[in-house]
């Protein structure tokens, strides 16, 4: 299997994605895996949408999608993410949306990947695996060698020694990495893996630049590259946009 890029939580900032796309292009990758909140809080939901369309060959939804047909999710979001999924329902067309529901909630391709936005363990839509504790939990539902989720906008990976997805794991069964650009993540052979790319259009790592990822399964390699993008501009057009400030604001501070 060649090396696949992997994209997560755009959410509406163009900028970010067009940077993304053109290191993706530049590192000679065809393949190109989308999970989810490609829109919410940022203004360009479409231009995103129209973007990656064609160019995914899995793309599954976010909770901010999930949250456009749903008003019970987006009931449930903080009030600057609710007046920006309101907002972004106003702003797309319905060949967005019935883009939108074409997309699978997981896509599964055991024994080797599965691919969903926040957990891999059903009926949950808003869980972040972003510790031990959690993804020992999410491992319940990860009958593959590598399980790719987004939402928590944090690149990290976990890895378990356990290969069967009924095994009762605890936090102490896992152990948890915290991914940088500069360190290629090498695969254990055996046992489960729960890996985060991080956030293209708004990271909460503490670093403002873009972040994607590369997975060569034959290699055993997931790296995470962060991309310059012109964060002022992105952060003009929301403003004019009449999104919340906050949002434009940690932008700058990638949190």
């Amino acid at each position: 299997m060649a090396r696949i890029a992997v994209l997560s939580d755009i959410h509406g900032n163009v900028h970010a994605l067009e940077a993304v796309l053109a290191d993706v292009s530049r590192e000679g990758i065809g393949d190109v895996i989308c999970l989810g909140d490609v829109i919410g809080y940022g203004p360009h939901p479409e231009r995103c949408l129209e973007l990656l369309s064609g160019r995914c060959r899995i793309a599954v939804r976010g909770n901010h999608e999930d949250a456009l047909f749903d008003s019970t999710i987006s009931e449930g979001f903080n009030p600057v993410a609710r007046f920006a999924i309101e907002w972004t329902r106003r702003r797309l067309r319905q060949e967005h949306l019935d883009a939108i529901r074409m997309m699978r909630s997981v896509h599964d391709q055991s024994p080797y990947l599965i691919c969903v936005h926040d957990s891999p363990v059903p009926p949950s839509t808003t869980g972040y695996v972003g510790d031990p504790a959690t993804a020992a939990l999410a491992f319940r539902g990860v009958d593959a060698r590598v399980c790719l989720v987004g939402h928590t906008h944090v690149p990290m990976a976990f890895a378990t020694d356990s290969d069967d997805c009924g095994d009762r794991l605890h936090g102490t069964d896992v152990e948890a990495t915290i991914l940088h650009d500069d360190e290629p993540y090498e695969l254990k052979r055996s046992g489960r893996h729960i890996l985060n790319p991080g956030s293209v259009g708004q990271p909460r790592d503490g670093d403002p630049r873009a972040s994607y990822a590369t997975i060569d399964l034959k290699d055993n390699l997931f790296e995470v590259r962060r991309v310059e993008y012109n964060i002022g501009l992105a952060q003009r057009e929301m403003r004019r946009a009449g999104l919340p400030d906050l949002l434009a604001h940690r932008l700058a501070v990638g949190a």
